[in-house]
Protein backbone atom coordinates (compact mmCIF):
# COMPACT_ATOMS: atom_id res chain seq x y z
CA UNK A 1 0.00 0.00 0.00
CA UNK A 2 3.09 2.61 0.83
CA UNK A 3 4.13 1.95 -2.66
CA UNK A 4 0.50 2.68 -4.35
CA UNK A 5 0.54 5.92 -1.29
CA UNK A 6 3.80 7.38 -3.03
CA UNK A 7 2.99 6.58 -6.93
CA UNK A 8 -0.43 8.06 -6.85
CA UNK A 9 0.49 11.33 -4.61
CA UNK A 10 3.32 11.49 -6.78
CA UNK A 11 1.46 11.49 -9.71
CA UNK A 12 -0.95 14.27 -8.57
CA UNK A 13 1.25 16.59 -6.28
CA UNK A 14 4.16 16.77 -9.18
CA UNK A 15 1.98 17.40 -12.20
CA UNK A 16 3.25 14.45 -13.95
CA UNK A 17 -0.14 13.87 -16.27
CA UNK A 18 0.24 17.80 -17.54
CA UNK A 19 4.09 17.67 -17.72
CA UNK A 20 4.09 14.03 -20.38
CA UNK A 21 0.90 16.21 -22.33
CA UNK A 22 3.34 19.23 -22.74
CA UNK A 23 6.09 16.33 -23.83
CA UNK A 24 4.60 14.07 -25.86
CA UNK A 25 1.40 14.76 -26.49
CA UNK A 26 -2.45 14.34 -25.59
CA UNK A 27 -2.41 10.66 -26.22
CA UNK A 28 0.27 9.82 -23.66
CA UNK A 29 -0.86 12.64 -21.45
CA UNK A 30 -4.65 11.69 -21.52
CA UNK A 31 -3.49 7.85 -20.73
CA UNK A 32 -1.43 8.74 -17.38
CA UNK A 33 -4.49 11.27 -16.85
CA UNK A 34 -6.82 8.62 -16.09
CA UNK A 35 -4.17 6.06 -14.61
CA UNK A 36 -3.76 8.71 -11.98
CA UNK A 37 -7.20 8.61 -11.18
CA UNK A 38 -8.08 4.82 -11.54
CA UNK A 39 -4.48 4.49 -8.98
CA UNK A 40 -6.93 6.75 -6.61
CA UNK A 41 -9.64 4.82 -7.25
CA UNK A 42 -7.86 1.60 -6.08
CA UNK A 43 -6.28 3.86 -3.68
CA UNK A 44 -9.47 4.23 -1.90
CA UNK A 45 -10.79 1.13 -2.31
CA UNK A 46 -7.82 -1.11 -0.62
CA UNK A 47 -7.71 1.85 2.11
CA UNK A 48 -9.82 1.83 5.45
CA UNK A 49 -13.17 3.73 4.91
CA UNK A 50 -13.28 6.91 6.95
CA UNK A 51 -15.77 9.80 6.82
CA UNK A 52 -15.74 11.51 3.29
CA UNK A 53 -14.91 15.16 2.75
CA UNK A 54 -18.91 16.54 3.21
CA UNK A 55 -17.46 20.10 2.51
CA UNK A 56 -16.14 19.94 -0.61
CA UNK A 57 -18.61 16.94 -1.87
CA UNK A 58 -21.54 19.66 -0.91
CA UNK A 59 -19.64 22.69 -2.67
CA UNK A 60 -18.73 20.73 -5.77
CA UNK A 61 -22.56 19.28 -6.59
CA UNK A 62 -24.00 22.50 -6.34
CA UNK A 63 -20.99 24.26 -8.15
CA UNK A 64 -21.09 21.87 -11.57
CA UNK A 65 -24.83 21.19 -11.18
CA UNK A 66 -25.29 25.23 -11.27
CA UNK A 67 -22.98 25.86 -13.49
CA UNK A 68 -23.89 22.72 -15.95
CA UNK A 69 -27.42 24.16 -16.68
CA UNK A 70 -25.78 26.81 -19.02
CA UNK A 71 -22.56 25.00 -20.12
CA UNK A 72 -22.08 25.61 -23.98
CA UNK A 73 -19.03 22.94 -24.70
CA UNK A 74 -19.21 19.46 -25.61
CA UNK A 75 -21.94 17.49 -23.04
CA UNK A 76 -19.10 14.81 -23.16
CA UNK A 77 -16.38 17.34 -21.97
CA UNK A 78 -18.56 18.36 -18.85
CA UNK A 79 -19.51 14.90 -18.08
CA UNK A 80 -15.93 13.69 -18.09
CA UNK A 81 -14.78 16.60 -16.15
CA UNK A 82 -17.67 15.88 -13.23
CA UNK A 83 -17.00 12.19 -13.26
CA UNK A 84 -13.71 12.48 -12.75
CA UNK A 85 -13.38 15.26 -10.47
CA UNK A 86 -15.44 13.30 -7.82
CA UNK A 87 -13.66 10.23 -8.39
CA UNK A 88 -10.94 12.41 -7.42
CA UNK A 89 -12.54 14.30 -4.51
CA UNK A 90 -13.50 11.07 -2.69
CA UNK A 91 -10.84 9.18 -3.43
CA UNK A 92 -7.95 11.39 -2.68
CA UNK A 93 -9.32 12.52 0.78
CA UNK A 94 -8.81 9.33 2.09
CA UNK A 95 -4.53 9.82 0.67
CA UNK A 96 -4.64 13.07 2.46
CA UNK A 97 -5.61 11.43 5.82
CA UNK A 98 -2.30 9.03 5.15
CA UNK A 99 0.30 12.23 4.23
CA UNK A 100 1.87 13.15 7.11
CA UNK A 101 3.85 16.42 7.50
CA UNK A 102 7.10 15.05 6.16
CA UNK A 103 6.15 13.40 3.77
CA UNK A 104 3.87 16.60 2.36
CA UNK A 105 7.05 18.67 2.23
CA UNK A 106 9.17 15.83 1.00
CA UNK A 107 7.24 15.99 -2.35
CA UNK A 108 6.61 19.13 -2.69
CA UNK A 109 10.76 19.51 -1.77
CA UNK A 110 11.10 17.72 -4.99
CA UNK A 111 8.51 19.91 -7.13
CA UNK A 112 10.28 22.67 -6.25
CA UNK A 113 13.78 21.64 -7.19
CA UNK A 114 12.18 21.35 -11.15
CA UNK A 115 12.05 24.63 -11.01
CA UNK A 116 16.16 25.73 -11.01
CA UNK A 117 16.69 22.64 -12.82
CA UNK A 118 14.63 24.36 -15.39
CA UNK A 119 16.40 27.41 -15.11
CA UNK A 120 19.94 25.83 -15.74
CA UNK A 121 19.15 23.57 -17.99
CA UNK A 122 15.96 24.55 -20.27
CA UNK A 123 16.50 28.55 -20.18
CA UNK A 124 13.31 30.03 -21.54
CA UNK A 125 13.38 33.61 -23.59
CA UNK A 126 10.06 34.40 -21.13
CA UNK A 127 12.36 34.72 -18.26
CA UNK A 128 9.93 32.99 -15.73
CA UNK A 129 10.36 29.43 -14.82
CA UNK A 130 7.87 26.61 -13.28
CA UNK A 131 9.33 23.06 -13.77
CA UNK A 132 6.81 20.52 -13.87
CA UNK A 133 4.33 22.65 -12.99
CA UNK A 134 4.48 24.37 -16.62
CA UNK A 135 2.35 28.19 -15.28
CA UNK A 136 5.01 30.06 -12.96
CA UNK A 137 2.47 31.61 -10.47
CA UNK A 138 1.12 27.80 -10.02
CA UNK A 139 4.86 26.55 -9.56
CA UNK A 140 4.74 29.98 -6.69
CA UNK A 141 2.19 28.73 -5.14
CA UNK A 142 3.76 24.95 -4.79
CA UNK A 143 7.09 26.77 -3.18
CA UNK A 144 4.76 28.84 -0.81
CA UNK A 145 2.84 25.53 0.36
CA UNK A 146 6.31 23.81 0.87
CA UNK A 147 7.58 26.94 2.47
CA UNK A 148 5.00 27.23 5.04
CA UNK A 149 5.35 23.48 5.84
CA UNK A 150 8.50 23.96 7.00
CA UNK A 151 7.43 25.44 10.04
CA UNK A 152 5.67 22.36 10.59
CA UNK A 153 9.21 20.52 10.68
CA UNK A 154 10.90 19.54 14.12
CA UNK A 155 14.12 18.73 12.26
CA UNK A 156 15.49 22.22 12.18
CA UNK A 157 18.46 21.24 9.23
CA UNK A 158 15.63 19.78 6.80
CA UNK A 159 13.56 23.52 7.93
CA UNK A 160 16.89 25.07 7.00
CA UNK A 161 17.15 23.24 3.83
CA UNK A 162 13.77 23.11 2.72
CA UNK A 163 13.24 27.15 3.45
CA UNK A 164 16.37 28.19 1.37
CA UNK A 165 14.95 25.87 -1.47
CA UNK A 166 11.54 26.81 -1.88
CA UNK A 167 12.41 30.69 -1.66
CA UNK A 168 14.99 29.94 -4.30
CA UNK A 169 12.59 28.32 -6.96
CA UNK A 170 9.70 30.53 -5.46
CA UNK A 171 11.86 33.71 -6.80
CA UNK A 172 12.49 31.99 -9.80
CA UNK A 173 8.79 32.00 -10.68
CA UNK A 174 9.27 35.50 -10.45
CA UNK A 175 5.73 35.39 -9.16
CA UNK A 176 4.25 38.64 -7.26
CA UNK A 177 1.76 36.74 -5.50
CA UNK A 178 4.58 34.62 -3.92
CA UNK A 179 6.97 37.34 -2.85
CA UNK A 180 3.63 39.03 -1.33
CA UNK A 181 2.84 35.82 0.69
CA UNK A 182 6.50 34.76 1.40
CA UNK A 183 6.96 38.44 2.80
CA UNK A 184 3.75 38.03 4.76
CA UNK A 185 4.58 34.16 6.27
CA UNK A 186 7.87 35.32 7.46
CA UNK A 187 5.99 37.94 9.51
CA UNK A 188 3.98 35.90 10.80
CA UNK A 189 6.70 33.23 12.10
CA UNK A 190 8.29 35.72 14.31
CA UNK A 191 5.10 35.40 16.03
CA UNK A 192 6.49 31.81 16.88
CA UNK A 193 10.05 33.14 17.54
CA UNK A 194 11.99 36.11 17.20
CA UNK A 195 15.14 33.72 15.72
CA UNK A 196 12.75 33.11 12.64
CA UNK A 197 14.41 36.50 11.55
CA UNK A 198 17.55 34.35 10.12
CA UNK A 199 15.67 33.93 7.41
CA UNK A 200 16.68 37.59 6.36
CA UNK A 201 20.26 36.54 6.24
CA UNK A 202 18.87 33.41 4.67
CA UNK A 203 17.19 35.60 1.87
CA UNK A 204 21.26 37.41 0.98
CA UNK A 205 22.04 33.79 0.08
CA UNK A 206 19.21 33.16 -2.03
CA UNK A 207 19.33 36.67 -3.96
CA UNK A 208 23.17 35.70 -4.42
CA UNK A 209 22.28 32.48 -6.27
CA UNK A 210 19.80 34.32 -8.00
CA UNK A 211 22.46 36.28 -9.29
CA UNK A 212 24.91 33.21 -10.04
CA UNK A 213 22.18 31.48 -11.79
CA UNK A 214 22.08 34.53 -14.25
CA UNK A 215 25.64 34.85 -14.39
CA UNK A 216 25.98 31.27 -15.66
CA UNK A 217 22.36 31.13 -18.11
CA UNK A 218 21.24 34.48 -17.92
CA UNK A 219 17.64 34.84 -16.96
CA UNK A 220 16.22 37.39 -18.92
CA UNK A 221 13.40 38.54 -16.89
CA UNK A 222 12.30 42.22 -16.71
CA UNK A 223 11.45 41.51 -13.04
CA UNK A 224 14.86 40.18 -11.76
CA UNK A 225 16.32 43.50 -14.11
CA UNK A 226 14.10 45.18 -12.02
CA UNK A 227 15.49 43.44 -9.40
CA UNK A 228 19.31 44.37 -10.02
CA UNK A 229 18.45 47.94 -10.78
CA UNK A 230 17.30 48.21 -6.93
CA UNK A 231 20.35 46.37 -6.00
CA UNK A 232 22.48 48.71 -8.13
CA UNK A 233 21.12 51.86 -7.33
CA UNK A 234 19.66 52.81 -10.54
CA UNK A 235 16.56 53.54 -11.79
CA UNK A 236 13.60 51.47 -11.77
CA UNK A 237 10.54 50.97 -13.98
CA UNK A 238 7.29 50.23 -11.95
CA UNK A 239 5.24 50.02 -15.27
CA UNK A 240 6.86 47.24 -16.48
CA UNK A 241 6.09 45.88 -12.97
CA UNK A 242 2.64 46.91 -13.25
CA UNK A 243 2.07 45.16 -16.23
CA UNK A 244 -0.96 42.16 -16.56
CA UNK A 245 -2.93 43.14 -13.62
CA UNK A 246 -5.31 41.04 -12.04
CA UNK A 247 -7.40 43.81 -10.58
CA UNK A 248 -7.50 44.85 -14.49
CA UNK A 249 -8.57 41.46 -15.42
CA UNK A 250 -11.11 40.99 -12.59
CA UNK A 251 -12.61 44.05 -13.59
CA UNK A 252 -13.54 42.27 -17.06
CA UNK A 253 -16.01 40.01 -15.68
CA UNK A 254 -17.80 42.68 -12.94
CA UNK A 255 -20.98 43.11 -15.39
CA UNK A 256 -20.90 39.14 -16.29
CA UNK A 257 -21.60 38.77 -12.46
CA UNK A 258 -24.03 41.26 -12.74
CA UNK A 259 -26.02 39.60 -15.25
CA UNK A 260 -26.86 36.60 -13.49
CA UNK A 261 -25.94 36.78 -10.28
CA UNK A 262 -27.94 33.65 -8.88
CA UNK A 263 -27.07 31.24 -11.53
CA UNK A 264 -24.20 32.03 -13.05
CA UNK A 265 -23.09 31.92 -16.41
CA UNK A 266 -21.93 28.57 -16.48
CA UNK A 267 -19.54 26.04 -16.56
CA UNK A 268 -15.94 27.15 -17.94
CA UNK A 269 -17.22 30.66 -18.54
CA UNK A 270 -14.66 32.15 -16.17
CA UNK A 271 -12.18 29.85 -16.41
CA UNK A 272 -11.34 29.95 -20.25
CA UNK A 273 -13.38 26.55 -21.55
CA UNK A 274 -13.80 26.18 -25.18
CA UNK A 275 -16.00 29.02 -26.36
CA UNK A 276 -14.92 31.40 -24.14
CA UNK A 277 -12.26 33.92 -23.40
CA UNK A 278 -9.65 34.29 -21.09
CA UNK A 279 -10.41 33.30 -17.46
CA UNK A 280 -10.81 35.39 -14.99
CA UNK A 281 -8.08 34.22 -12.58
CA UNK A 282 -10.15 34.40 -9.21
CA UNK A 283 -11.36 31.16 -8.24
CA UNK A 284 -13.69 33.27 -6.01
CA UNK A 285 -15.13 35.43 -8.48
CA UNK A 286 -14.67 32.01 -11.14
CA UNK A 287 -17.37 29.84 -8.52
CA UNK A 288 -19.50 33.36 -8.53
CA UNK A 289 -19.71 33.52 -12.45
CA UNK A 290 -19.86 30.00 -13.07
CA UNK A 291 -22.67 28.32 -10.69
CA UNK A 292 -24.17 31.36 -9.04
CA UNK A 293 -24.35 33.15 -5.46
CA UNK A 294 -24.62 29.72 -3.34
CA UNK A 295 -21.46 27.79 -4.26
CA UNK A 296 -19.86 30.86 -3.80
CA UNK A 297 -20.94 31.53 -0.08
CA UNK A 298 -20.33 28.39 0.33
CA UNK A 299 -16.81 28.30 -1.16
CA UNK A 300 -16.17 31.29 0.69
CA UNK A 301 -17.62 29.98 4.38
CA UNK A 302 -15.21 26.91 3.82
CA UNK A 303 -12.06 28.98 3.21
CA UNK A 304 -12.89 31.14 6.12
CA UNK A 305 -13.34 28.37 8.02
CA UNK A 306 -9.87 26.74 7.59
CA UNK A 307 -8.55 30.31 8.50
CA UNK A 308 -10.53 30.50 11.32
CA UNK A 309 -9.57 26.99 12.65
CA UNK A 310 -5.97 27.26 12.00
CA UNK A 311 -5.63 30.63 13.56
CA UNK A 312 -7.13 28.96 16.86
CA UNK A 313 -5.07 26.27 16.55
CA UNK A 314 -1.86 28.28 15.83
CA UNK A 315 0.11 27.18 18.71
CA UNK A 316 -0.24 24.01 18.14
CA UNK A 317 0.43 23.93 14.42
CA UNK A 318 1.53 27.09 13.26
CA UNK A 319 1.87 25.98 10.07
CA UNK A 320 -1.49 25.46 9.25
CA UNK A 321 -2.27 28.91 9.24
CA UNK A 322 0.71 29.92 6.76
CA UNK A 323 -0.91 27.15 4.44
CA UNK A 324 -4.03 28.65 5.01
CA UNK A 325 -3.45 32.46 3.78
CA UNK A 326 -1.16 30.61 1.28
CA UNK A 327 -4.27 28.74 -0.23
CA UNK A 328 -6.54 31.68 0.16
CA UNK A 329 -4.69 34.28 -1.81
CA UNK A 330 -3.29 32.29 -4.29
CA UNK A 331 -6.86 31.71 -4.91
CA UNK A 332 -7.17 35.54 -5.49
CA UNK A 333 -5.12 35.00 -8.67
CA UNK A 334 -5.91 31.60 -9.91
CA UNK A 335 -9.31 29.93 -11.42
CA UNK A 336 -8.00 26.37 -11.13
CA UNK A 337 -9.25 25.17 -7.95
CA UNK A 338 -11.65 22.45 -9.27
CA UNK A 339 -8.98 21.13 -11.79
CA UNK A 340 -5.85 21.44 -10.98
CA UNK A 341 -5.84 18.93 -7.85
CA UNK A 342 -3.01 19.47 -6.08
CA UNK A 343 -4.76 22.95 -5.35
CA UNK A 344 -7.67 21.17 -4.00
CA UNK A 345 -5.63 18.89 -2.19
CA UNK A 346 -3.56 21.72 -0.28
CA UNK A 347 -7.03 22.62 1.69
CA UNK A 348 -8.18 18.85 1.89
CA UNK A 349 -4.63 18.48 3.97
CA UNK A 350 -5.21 21.89 5.82
CA UNK A 351 -8.47 20.69 7.18
CA UNK A 352 -7.90 17.15 7.72
CA UNK A 353 -5.18 18.41 9.76
CA UNK A 354 -7.19 21.10 11.87
CA UNK A 355 -9.73 18.38 12.36
CA UNK A 356 -6.98 15.69 13.64
CA UNK A 357 -6.07 18.94 16.17
CA UNK A 358 -9.82 19.43 17.36
CA UNK A 359 -9.80 15.31 17.91
CA UNK A 360 -6.73 15.71 20.14
CA UNK A 361 -8.67 18.42 22.14
CA UNK A 362 -11.27 16.29 22.73
CA UNK A 363 -9.38 13.67 23.70
CA UNK A 364 -7.57 15.86 26.36
CA UNK A 365 -10.74 16.89 27.80
CA UNK A 366 -12.45 13.91 28.21
CA UNK A 367 -9.17 12.54 29.89
CA UNK A 368 -9.39 15.56 32.41
CA UNK A 369 -13.09 15.25 33.24
CA UNK A 370 -12.34 11.50 33.84
CA UNK A 371 -9.62 12.58 36.38
CA UNK A 372 -11.64 15.04 37.61
CA UNK A 373 -14.40 12.44 38.90
CA UNK A 374 -11.63 9.92 40.07
CA UNK A 375 -10.23 12.44 42.18
CA UNK A 376 -13.28 13.90 43.29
Amino acid sequence: MKILKYITFGLVLLNIPSVVLMSYGGGIGSLLSYISILFLAVYYFLERKTQPNWWLIIISILFFMIGGIQYIGLTSSFIYDTIKYFIYLISAYELVKNINISEYNFFLIIGAVTIPLEALFFTSDFGRYAGFYINPNVAGFICITGYATTYGLKNVSAKLLGQFIFTLAGLLTFSRTFIVIWLLVNIISLKISIKNIRILGLGFLIIGTLFFIDEIVGLNNPRFDQLKGIVNNEGVDTEEINEDSRADTWARFYDKILDSPFIGNGYGSFSGKEGHEQGVHNSYLMVLGEAGIVPFFLFVFYIVYLLAMSLIYFSKKPNLIMQTIALSLFLLANHNFFTFYYVSFAAMWIQYQIELVKNDDVVVETEEEEDYFVTA
